[in-house]
């Protein structure tokens, strides 16, 4: 059974142009699409968690335009896209999935659940980010937290294989497209009050302390959101999720599960 360390990259055409995409894993239900955060390519993905993931339900991961392994270039709108996930998953004939977005991909998960509502089963740098810089923007000053950042980055450099080059952050235009359309949904106050208008299922997660996207507005998601539940992990960061990939899939399946 494939796992994310050896599944095959395919690519589909979306508007003329190459997403590459990886699909793997049970197919028993619903595929989970994963939307990926700020400079994040699919060789950059913790197999830990994404492999856990995959024991119950199949996986969607993909490099949206100029990301990684696909081609194009990078749209600075989030409601773009999220035009580009309905697009890929018309071409490898996904109807309904379940999404999973995590920081840009929350945003971008957000314009799903609002504007493709059918579809749902219930910084400009041209210097990539250090390991260092990476732990300190995903996880917590404090000795267990960074210990399981530098678990988290041995995971992601697991992938190797034969014949295709590694395609990680992105960097100068491509990045600062990324960040352009973060800041524009951030700023749009029309985006606060249409949280209410999500109806669907929602799981809302974050770290203790997360100096991207500041914890107390996790709650404020979930007191938006009509049907939202929250989850809080200790002593982590933005990065929550790969510190603690077993208990974040445990709790994933488990909201899933009872859709």
């Amino acid at each position: 059974m494939a796992a994310l360390q050896t599944v095959q990259t395919q690519s589909a055409s979306v508007n003329g142009v190459n997403v590459a995409y990886r699909r793997f894993r049970k197919q028993n239900t619903f595929p989970l699409l994963y939307v990926n955060h700020l400079r994040g390519s699919i060789d950059l993905l913790d197999p830990l968690l994404f492999n856990i993931i995959a024991k119950n339900r199949e996986v969607i991961l993909y490099d949206s335009f100029d990301i990684g392994h696909s081609e194009g270039a990078v749209p600075d709108s989030t409601t773009a896209m999220a035009f580009i996930a309905t697009k890929l998953l018309a071409a490898v004939g996904v109807s309904k999935v379940d999404v999973i977005g995590f920081s840009m991909g929350g945003r971008v998960a957000q314009i799903l659940a609002w504007d493709y509502p059918q579809l749902g089963a219930a910084g400009s740098n041209d210097v990539p980010p250090t390991e260092q810089e990476m732990h300190g923007l995903f996880f917590y000053p404090s000795e267990t937290s960074l210990a399981a950042g530098k678990d988290w980055w041995k995971r992601i450099h697991e992938r190797q294989v034969d014949g295709e080059e590694r395609k990680e952050f992105p960097v100068g235009q491509g990045a600062g497209a990324q960040l352009k359309a973060i800041f524009a949904f951030t700023v749009d106050l029309n985006n606060f009050d249409r949280l209410k208008d999500i109806t669907a299922p929602t799981l809302v997660t974050n770290g203790h302390t997360d100096v991207m996207s500041p914890t107390p507005n996790s709650f404020i998601l979930q007191q938006k959101i009509s049907n939202a539940q929250l989850i809080i992990y200790p002593d982590s960061g933005h990065g929550h999720l790969f510190q603690y990939p077993e208990l974040y899939a445990q709790h994933l399946e488990l909201f899933l599960s009872d859709l």
